[in-house]
């Protein structure tokens, strides 16, 4: 048996989970969508702080929410897709559910996937693990023993073995799901793009302003600025450089730690700006599109920001590499952040 699916598919780096459906909303609706759109509108400005003393990472800052079943759920409802995760046991009865949904026409979501067993990554094939990785099934071989599939980073259709894929399901990641996880999508959106953004960037908006808890939004932001200059303090010189650590990797166009960090002599293939660039360039795109004068003024406030978010992390950086000490920055700096994340979110004309 073999089935393909043929549709048109975009290519852009860095926002696999996400990839995927956009294809399926632009092939349904003809709009043309900015790089990173579903992935900024689901994830971008859902601020976190916590405190988790008897955790192995004590203090938790996030500027942003990439946990893929809560993107999803967020933005589902506002672009118009249903969707539902499938978690197997067994690698075969995965593939028999994605067999199925392709033979009845649906492009499936593989993943989260271990880029270690995809081949067509060969700076990453059988050298590097990394579990958090989504495909989009678009059809299958029985006979040739393949899936075929789009990839966010690459623009032509690629197929993989059944037995590559058996090896890169077999794969868990906290917060983004189980071994041999499956996503069947309906796609039903018949909003345009600019709808989209507004109704989401409403409701972003609202959601940093008014948080529901303290530690959530600009509240959150607020405890952890007041809080920062204490962690020197209170903490464990190692707990202290893990929390800062896994900070710095998370302002990553990708999650990495920075090569000076780890010890390598190379510039970064990654920019750490905390995704406030590519907030920029969206609003911006958006914005002279459909001459909104204030998504425009956004962009150019959150420009300011990936600048001061990079400052931020070569600080990070040059303290964990004994460089110099300039961590006391840090809150006066974030401060600035906090200041042009209220000031966007108040005057966005939504």
């Amino acid at each position: 048996m073999r089935k393909i699916i043929e549709i048109k598919h975009h290519s852009h780096d860095y926002e696999c989970m996400w990839n995927g459906i956009e294809d399926l909303y632009m092939n349904k609706t003809g709009e043309c969508l900015p790089n990173d759109f579903f992935f900024l509108l689901s994830g971008f400005g859902s601020f976190c702080y916590m405190k988790t003393d008897k955790a192995e990472l004590k203090r938790m800052v996030a500027l942003g929410d990439g946990r893929t079943k809560k993107m999803y759920e967020f933005l589902a409802p506002i672009v118009g897709f249903e969707y539902k995760h499938y978690e197997f046991r067994r690698y075969e009865r995965a593939l028999k559910k994605a067999k199925y949904e392709i033979d009845n026409g649906y492009p499936v979501i593989l993943g989260a996937l271990d880029m270690y067993h995809l081949p067509y990554y060969q700076k990453l094939y059988h050298k590097e693990h990394i579990p958090f990785h989504y495909i989009l099934m678009v059809g299958y071989d029985d006979e040739k023993e393949r899936i075929y599939l789009y990839d966010c980073g690459r623009t032509e259709l690629l197929y993989l073995s059944y037995e590559e894929l058996r090896q890169s399901m077999n794969c868990s990641y906290l917060g983004l799901s189980k071994a041999n996880t499956i996503c069947t999508v309906r796609m039903t959106s018949l909003k345009s793009k600019y709808e989209i953004a507004r109704e989401a960037l409403t409701i972003k908006g609202n959601m940093f302003l008014n948080p529901p808890k303290g530690f959530l939004g600009y509240k959150g932001f607020e405890k952890f600025i007041k809080e920062l200059p204490q962690w020197k303090n209170e903490l464990e010189k190692d707990d202290y450089d893990k929390i800062l650590s896994n900070m710095v990797m998370f302002f990553g166009t990708v999650p990495t730690v920075p090569n000076a960090i780890k010890g390598i002599k190379e510039p970064d293939n990654v920019k750490f700006k905390g995704g406030f660039d590519k907030m920029s360039r969206m609003l911006n795109q958006l914005g002279e599109e459909y001459k909104n004068d204030t998504f425009i003024q956004g962009a150019e406030i959150f420009d300011k920001s990936a600048t001061m978010i990079e400052i931020i992390s070569n600080i990070i950086i040059d303290y964990l590499t004994q460089k110099s000490d300039d961590t006391g920055q840090l809150p006066l700096l974030f401060s600035e952040i906090l200041k042009n994340m209220k000031e966007v979110y108040s005057i966005l004309d939504v």
